[in-house]
């Protein structure tokens, strides 16, 4: 099975890509939304969680209080990293048994979309890499619309990120996604023909394995 892992930044639009990969009817294994799962009803995470953190992150209805959890993560010098070390492991455990899902019903092509593929080393589990781009004064210019935040709040948050211009050096497939939305589904719909003509002559049934 072609795993397609999809990445972008802050205010890039990955979002509205996703979206179009669900519309062709592929499968899309959404990172965040299996993180918030975990913190929300995996009794093994929550508990790793609170030993590592303390009861202080726990919410009254035995959730990970996220809001808590993040500002002692931002606090400690190395505890992103602890976090990571809980957390990923079970991201991919997660996002691998929904790809044998989707392969037994005959899913050839999925999606796994990332935020921070390349930072969390999440790239090593996919196939190609598609990375959704967009010029920084423009990714500063659209997260201060839909964010209502400062501008110097907002550049920390990217500047937390690997830049873009260095993730569009990595990827397979670049998505310029400064323009209109025509002009998006032109590049995406150009990008998936390649990827469907490259699989016919490479035989995408060597990824079913």
């Amino acid at each position: 099975m072609l795993t397609i892992g999809l990445t972008g930044g802050i205010g890039s639009g990955k979002s509205t890509v996703a979206q179009w990969f669900k519309q062709q009817g592929v499968p899309v294994m959404d990172a965040d939304k299996t993180v918030h799962h975990l913190l929300q009803s995996d009794s093994s995470t929550i508990s790793k969680l609170v030993r590592e953190f303390g009861s202080e992150i726990l919410g009254e209805n035995g959730e990970i209080n996220r809001v808590e959890l993040g500002r002692r993560v931002f606090k400690e010098g190395d505890a992103r990293k602890r976090l990571e070390r809980i957390v990923h492991p079970r991201v991919i455990e997660c996002m691998n048994s929904e790809r044998d899902v989707q392969r037994s019903l005959g899913a050839k092509v999925c999606v796994w979309d990332v935020p921070l593929l390349f930072e969390t080393g999440f790239d090593q589990f996919v196939d190609v890499v598609w990375v959704v781009w967009v010029p920084r004064d423009l990714q500063i210019k659209r997260v201060l619309a839909r964010d209502k935040l400062r501008q110097d709040e907002v550049e920390a948050r990217i500047a937390a990120q690997q830049s873009l211009d260095e993730k569009r050096k990595q990827a397979d497939v670049v998505i310029d996604n400064s323009g209109n939305q025509i002009e998006t589904m032109r590049q995406l719909e150009e990008a998936w023909k390649d990827l469907m003509k490259h699989n016919k002559r490479t035989n995408i049934e060597n990824y079913e394995d």
